[in-house]
C-alpha cells in the first residue's frame, strides 16, 4: 500500500487504512491494495483502491460476470467509523444491476444505520463487501423472499416533494397504461398523490367532482399531472438527461409525440378545471400554466423477488412551464384532425422532441404513503385494530387528549373530542396545548390540531359543551370505541344510566382514570355486549381490590378507592379550579400509552369478548426504592341481567351470587325434597342514579330459618355479624340489599303471601334501607331441572320492595298462617301447598 503520510488524515481515517493493512496481511492474497489518495470530488474523504480475488467465487447463468480480479475504490469518511465507508468500481459494467448505483456505486446495506456497526469498522465493511461479490456472481443480489430494491432517481431539492397516497395504475400487457394524476397542492413546494384517472375513464368536469372523487375538502386544491406507467422495467437508475429518459421510453412505445400530447391533453383540463372562464391567471397570458407541470413516470420495479408480477414503482419529473404551452399547442395542432394543421403539428411535435433533447431532467422527491408498497410502522401492534374506526374521546385533558392523538396516529377514520373545558395557562405543564390556545376550547384546539396529522385517512370534530347533555346529539352506535377519559363520576354515571336505557348495543367503552399522583392508572373496559358499563366494572375493581386476601391492591385502594373521601385535595388555582392530581406530562402520557396499548389489546383478542376486565398499571420508581408490581388484569364474565318490571331498574346478579343460589338449590333437592323451598340473604347495592341494583352475593338460609314446600321463613342467627363482615371487609361496597328465595318448579311469580309480605316489608336490622330487593327464583319443571343440572339460569323475578311510612316508623310484621307462628323475616312460598316444616340445623356461615 502506497504511503498515506503525507495526506491529512483524521483519527478515523488513520484508524481505518490501519485496519485495512491488517486485513489485507490476513487475507493470503484474496485482498490487496494499490494506492491511497484525497478524493477530488468529496471533500475530506479519503481513497484507498483494492482489489478483491474473484476467480474462485462460483457462479450461475444469472450472476454477474466478475473478472478474476476485481479492482473497486473505498471512499472512507473524516468521521469514520461513526460514518460508514463506500464503494464504486472503476467501470460501468455492472451497471443496471441490483444494487448498483449510478453505474459506479455498490450498495453493501440496505439500511446503512441498523446494519452498520462502527465496532466492526472495516473488518466488517470488507466482509460486507466480498459477501456482494459472492451474491453477485450467484445471482443473488436480490435473493428470493427479499425486498427489491427501486430504481434510484438523483433528486433536486428545489423541484418540488410529492407524496403518493393512493395505489398506482399498472400497464396492460398490450401497452402503456397513460392518463393523469390526480395531485392535492398541499404548499407551494409539495403535492400529494390522491386517485388515478385513466385516458379512457370519464374525467371530471368542475372542480366540485374532481374535489368529490378524491374524498377531499371544499377548500382543497385539486389539479391533474400526465402519468405513464411503462410495461417493462426500465433502468435500475433514472438518467439525468431528458434525452436519456426518452431514449428509455422509446423501448416502451412511448415516443415524444405522446408525452407532449398527454401533457397537453391534461394541461387543458387544469384549465377548463381551475379557470372555467377560460382565463390564465395572468388574464390572457397563454405561456403561464395554471398548475405546476409533473409528469409522473411508473415502472414495473417494485415487490419481491422471486414472488409473482412486479408492483408499479413512481418517480415524478417536474418540467419547466414551458412544458405546458407546448403540449397544448401540440394537441392543439399535431392532434387536430385538420390536414393543414397537423402538417404544422409536425414541426411542434419536431421542435418540442428537439427541445427536450437539450433539457435536464429533474426529479422530485418522492415519499411513498400508498398501502401497496409501504408497511405502517405500526402495523403488528395492538394499535392497529383503531385503523379505520370510529372513535369518541370524552375529555380533551391530561388523558383525553394523548389518548385522541393516539387514535389519530393509529388511522382511525374518524374521530370525535368532546370537552366543555377551556385551556388555561396552569395546564400548559402537561396537556398538549400552546400560549396561543389560552381561552380557547380544548375540544377544538385539539381537533384543529389532530386534523393536520393525517387529513388523507382521519377526519378529528370537536364537541364543545357538558357531555352529559351534549351525548344526545351524537349517534353513539356509529362508533366502534367510546373512550370516556374525564374521570368524572358524573360522566361515568350518565353513561351508565344511558347504556343501560338504549335497547340496542353500545360500542365498546373503555373508562380510564389515573391516581393521585399519577403513580398509578386504570383502565376498565367494557366490550360491546357487556352487562356493564365504566360505573360497573370500577366498582367490581373496587370491590375485588378490597377483598384481595394477599393485600396486592392496598396502594390501589388508598390511591383510587379510599374506605373514606381524601381530606386532602390538590387545587393548582385555589378557589378557582377544579381538584386535580399531579403529575407531569411524562407521566399522564406513560400511563396513558399503558392503558391504550391494554385496552386495544383485549379488544384484538377474539377470546376476550364480552368480558368485562380492568388492567392496572403502575409507573417505574427509582432504582433503590420498593419496585412496584407489574400491569395486572382483573376480568369477569357477565352478569345474569333481570329487570324489576315496577321500576325499569337492571338487576345485574353477578355469576358467583347465582352460582351459590344453585349451590343451595341443589343441595336442598338432595337433602329436603324437589320440592322444599329455600332461600337467603343478598348483598349489593342499590344505584338509584343509574337505575342498577347489583348483587354481589347470595347466602344460604340461616340455621333458624323454616324451609317447607309452601313456606320459606328466613332465620336470623347469625345474619348481623355476617352483613357487618361483608361491610366492612368491601370497604362499605358491599352491603344489605335484599333477600331471595326459590319457587322449585313453579313459576318465578311472587306469591299471595309474598304480594303481601312486599307491601310492608320489615328489616331487622337498625340501619334498614328504604328499600330491599325481592328476588325469586324459579320455572316449570324443564327449567329448572336444566338449571340444577347445567348451570342454565333459571326464571327470575325481581321486585325493589318499598318500606311504607308505618313501616319506617313502627314497622307492623305481616301475619303467617297461624300456625307458622310469629314472624321475624318476610315470608315466601305458595301457601297452597301442604304445609310440611323441614329441620335445618346448619351453623351460621361466617
Amino acid at each position: 500500500m502506497k504511503d498515506s503520510t503525507t495526506l491529512d488524515l483524521t483519527e478515523g481515517q488513520r484508524l481505518a487504512l490501519d485496519q485495512l493493512h491488517r486485513i489485507v496481511q490476513a487475507s493470503q492474497g484474496a485482498v490487496a491494495a494499490t494506492h491511497v489518495a484525497a478524493v477530488a470530488d468529496r471533500a475530506g474523504y479519503v481513497e484507498a483502491r483494492i482489489s478483491i480475488g474473484c476467480a474462485n467465487l462460483p457462479r450461475t447463468p444469472g450472476g454477474l460476470r466478475l473478472r478474476s480480479v476485481e479492482a473497486v475504490t473505498l471512499l472512507i469518511p473524516p468521521r469514520f467509523p461513526f460514518t460508514a465507508p463506500s464503494v464504486r468500481t472503476r467501470h460501468t459494467r455492472f451497471a443496471g444491476a441490483p444494487h448498483v448505483n449510478w453505474g459506479r456505486h455498490l450498495c453493501l446495506y440496505r439500511s446503512t444505520a441498523a446494519e452498520w456497526d462502527p465496532a466492526d469498522g472495516m473488518y466488517g465493511f470488507i466482509n460486507r463487501l466480498l459477501d456482494w461479490f459472492e451474491a453477485a456472481a450467484a445471482g443473488e443480489l436480490d435473493r428470493p423472499g427479499e425486498p427489491l430494491h427501486p430504481p434510484n432517481a438523483l433528486t433536486d431539492r428545489a423541484a418540488g416533494l410529492l407524496v403518493i397516497r393512493r395505489d398506482a395504475p399498472v400497464a396492460r400487457p398490450d401497452g402503456p397504461w397513460l392518463g393523469a394524476a390526480i395531485l392535492h397542492e398541499v404548499t407551494d413546494t409539495r403535492c400529494d398523490v390522491v386517485g388515478w384517472l385513466a385516458i379512457e375513464d370519464p374525467w371530471p368536469g368542475s372542480p366540485e367532482q374532481l374535489r368529490e372523487m378524491a374524498a377531499l375538502p371544499a377548500d382543497a386544491r385539486l389539479f391533474l399531472a400526465p402519468a405513464v406507467v411503462t410495461t417493462k422495467h426500465l433502468t435500475f437508475e433514472y438518467p439525468l438527461t431528458a434525452r436519456e429518459l426518452v431514449e428509455a421510453l422509446a423501448r416502451d412505445h412511448i415516443t415524444s409525440r405522446l408525452l407532449l400530447g398527454l401533457t397537453g391533453f391534461v394541461a387543458d383540463h387544469n384549465r377548463t378545471l381551475l379557470h372555467p372562464d377560460g382565463k390564465a391567471p395572468d388574464e390572457d397570458d397563454e405561456d403561464t400554466p395554471v398548475a405546476p407541470v409533473h409528469l409522473l413516470l411508473g415502472t414495473p420495479s417494485r415487490g419481491i423477488a422471486g414472488d409473482g408480477p412486479r408492483q408499479t414503482h413512481l418517480v415524478a419529473w417536474h418540467l419547466p412551464d414551458f412544458a405546458d404551452r407546448l403540449g397544448r399547442l401540440t394537441v392543439d395542432t399535431a392532434f387536430s384532425g385538420h390536414a393543414h394543421l397537423a402538417e404544422l403539428g409536425e414541426e411542434v411535435v419536431q421542435f418540442g422532441t428537439e427541445w427536450l433533447d437539450r433539457l435536464p431532467t429533474r426529479w422530485m422527491r418522492v415519499y411513498e404513503a400508498r398501502p401497496e408498497v409501504t408497511v405502517r410502522r405500526d402495523h403488528a401492534t395492538p394499535a392497529a385494530w383503531l385503523r379505520g374506526k370510529r372513535i369518541l374521546v370524552l375529555g380533551a385533558g391530561a388523558l383525553g387528549a394523548p389518548v385522541a392523538d393516539m387514535c389519530a396516529r393509529a388511522g382511525a377514520a374518524h374521530l370525535t373530542v368532546a370537552d366543555q373545558a377551556l385551556v388555561h395557562p396552569g395546564i400548559l405543564a402537561r396537556q398538549p396545548y400552546t400560549d396561543a390556545d389560552i381561552g380557547l376550547p380544548k375540544a377544538s384546539v385539539l381537533a384543529d390540531r389532530l386534523n393536520r396529522i393525517d387529513p388523507h385517512t382521519t377526519r378529528v370534530e370537536a364537541v364543545v359543551g357538558d357531555i352529559t347533555t351534549r351525548l344526545s346529539e351524537l349517534d353513539l352506535r356509529a362508533f366502534d370505541l367510546i373512550w370516556d377519559c374525564t374521570a368524572n363520576r358524573i360522566v361515568r354515571a350518565h353513561l351508565e344510566r344511558a347504556r343501560r336505557t338504549d335497547a340496542t348495543p353500545w360500542p365498546h367503552l373503555a373508562t380510564l382514570m389515573i391516581g393521585h399522583h399519577a403513580t398509578r392508572g386504570l383502565a376498565a373496559l367494557s366490550p360491546r355486549g357487556a352487562t356493564g358499563g365504566g360505573a360497573d366494572v370500577l366498582r367490581r375493581t373496587a370491590l375485588a381490590a378490597h377483598t384481595d386476601a394477599t393485600h396486592a391492591f392496598d396502594d390501589l385502594i388508598e390511591d383510587c378507592f379510599p374506605t373514606q373521601p381524601p381530606t386532602e385535595l390538590f387545587q393548582p388555582e385555589p378557589g378557582c379550579s377544579d381538584a386535580t392530581f399531579t403529575g407531569s406530562a411524562a407521566d399522564v402520557t406513560a400511563l396513558a400509552g399503558q392503558l391504550v396499548t391494554g385496552i386495544l389489546h383485549a379488544l384484538a383478542d377474539p377470546g376476550g369478548r364480552h368480558t368485562m376486565a380492568t388492567l392496572i398499571v403502575r409507573m417505574p420508581a427509582g432504582p433503590a426504592s420498593a419496585q412496584p408490581a407489574g400491569p395486572r388484569w382483573l376480568t369477569w364474565p357477565n352478569d345474569t341481567v333481570v329487570t324489576d318490571e315496577a321500576t325499569g331498574y337492571d338487576v345485574r346478579i353477578t355469576p358467583a351470587a347465582l352460582a351459590e343460589m344453585r349451590a343451595e338449590a341443589r343441595r336442598g333437592t338432595r337433602v329436603r325434597g324437589p320440592l322444599v323451598e329455600t332461600g337467603g340473604t343478598l348483598l349489593g347495592l342499590i344505584d338509584d342514579a343509574t337505575g342498577v341494583i347489583f348483587v354481589d352475593e347470595a347466602t344460604g338460609p340461616p340455621p333458624d330459618s323454616l324451609l317447607t314446600e309452601a313456606y320459606f321463613r328466613h332465620g336470623l342467627d347469625g345474619v348481623s355479624g355476617h352483613l357487618a363482615a361483608r361491610r366492612e371487609a368491601t370497604g362499605n361496597i358491599s352491603r344489605f340489599l335484599g333477600m331471595w328465595h326459590t319457587h322449585p318448579h313453579t313459576a318465578a311469580q311472587p306469591s299471595a303471601t309474598d304480594r303481601a309480605a312486599m307491601t310492608s316489608l320489615t328489616l331487622p336490622l337498625s340501619d334498614a334501607p328504604a328499600h330491599a330487593l325481592v328476588l325469586i327464583a324459579g320455572g316449570p319443571d324443564p327449567v329448572w331441572h336444566k338449571w340444577l343440572a347445567t348451570g342454565d339460569g333459571p326464571h327470575f323475578y325481581a321486585h325493589l320492595a318499598t318500606r311504607t311510612a308505618s313501616a319506617v316508623a313502627e314497622p307492623p310484621p305481616p301475619q303467617p298462617p297461624a300456625h307458622l307462628g310469629p314472624l321475624t323475616w318476610w315470608p315466601g312460598g305458595y301457601a297452597t301447598r301442604p304445609h310440611r316444616p323441614v329441620s335445618f340445623p346448619r351453623k351460621a356461615r361466617p
